[in-house]
């Protein structure tokens, strides 16, 4: 910082592309943790185009044949591909340049961790307007959707039925008032109340973030407040998504063209630095009928 709190530019964009290249560090254990639940996550050069295998996954019809007779053959296992083109994701930030000065080391800590946080949050918005698209065009199954007021939990594990034919244990992924909302469903369901352990009675009392609903297990988003009033919150509050853990197929493929990268500019009228984040992925919604989609519309708001 030169001339008392007025940075140089040069420096300022130096500085900013170390506060990105160490959120980029900092959000790749985040994203894959969460994305490795609904997607498979690839990473690419910027510049080259990947080619994303879709597996012909309906099995084979088996049909014996009487000996010498005849008999059709099914072809196994095929698979397709597409290109994974790649789209431009963007967000923005601005902050004081003094704050930097007078707190430097914590200043730079959190504006590092929110741009490791909004990196997660950019590929969840896309995944919001995907699903809801599909939904939309009939390319994910009716009975893999509930949609409506005042949800039970027999509709919730409607949704977890599906999705465990896939194998492995159903994952609720969703904000904590959603999870909230049908965790503490088991304590009054006139079935789930009588199978109710004391772990999870022990949970439902004193967790922070419930982690079992019936046989399924809940993954809370980080949904941080986005004003003063904590009344807004970055992501919808009422709508998850549940989909079959453990298996290798997932319902989204994710390819990162490159890291994370940044604009600067200094405002002349007020001084601050805005940074414009950018991320370059190519993110499809290949397997509609392996995703869930539970929106509760009057019961959970913020």
């Amino acid at each position: 910082v030169q001339g008392g709190t007025t940075p140089d530019p040069s420096m300022l964009h130096q500085f900013n592309n170390l506060v990105v290249e160490q959120a980029d560090e900092i959000a790749k254990p985040k994203v894959t943790q969460l994305l490795s639940l609904l997607a498979n996550v690839q990473q690419e050069k910027r510049g080259n185009i990947k080619e994303i295998k879709i597996p012909k996954k309906n099995k084979a019809k088996v049909i014996w044949s009487a000996t010498g007779s005849g008999v059709d053959l099914v072809r196994v296992e095929g698979q397709e591909t597409v290109p994974a083109v790649p789209k431009t994701m963007s967000t923005g930030f601005y902050y004081e340049p003094l704050d930097l000065v007078t707190d430097s080391i914590v200043y730079f800590n959190k504006l590092v961790n929110d741009i490791a946080d909004a990196k997660v949050r950019l590929y969840l918005d896309k995944i919001h307007q995907l699903t809801a698209s599909a939904i939309t065009a009939g390319k994910i199954p009716a009975k893999n959707v509930q949609t409506g007021s005042n949800l039970t939990l027999q509709q919730y594990n409607k949704v977890a039925s599906v999705l465990q034919r896939y194998g492995g244990k159903p994952i609720f992924v969703a904000d904590t008032l959603l999870i909230d909302y049908f965790a503490f469903q088991q304590g009054t369901d006139s079935t789930f109340k009588n199978f109710l352990t004391e772990e999870v009675k022990g949970e439902l009392l004193t967790a922070l973030n419930p982690t079992t609903i019936g046989r399924t297990t809940a993954v809370n988003l980080t949904n941080p407040f986005t004003d003063d009033t904590n009344s807004k919150v970055e992501l919808p509050v009422n709508k998850g998504y549940m989909f079959a853990g453990g298996v290798s197929q997932k319902p989204f493929s994710v390819v990162e063209y490159g890291g994370l990268r940044q604009l600067t500019e200094q405002d002349i009228e007020d001084e601050r630095i805005k940074m414009k984040i950018v991320q370059d992925a190519s993110v499809n919604l290949l397997f509609g009928e392996a995703i869930g989609i539970i929106e509760e519309q009057a019961a959970v708001s913020i």
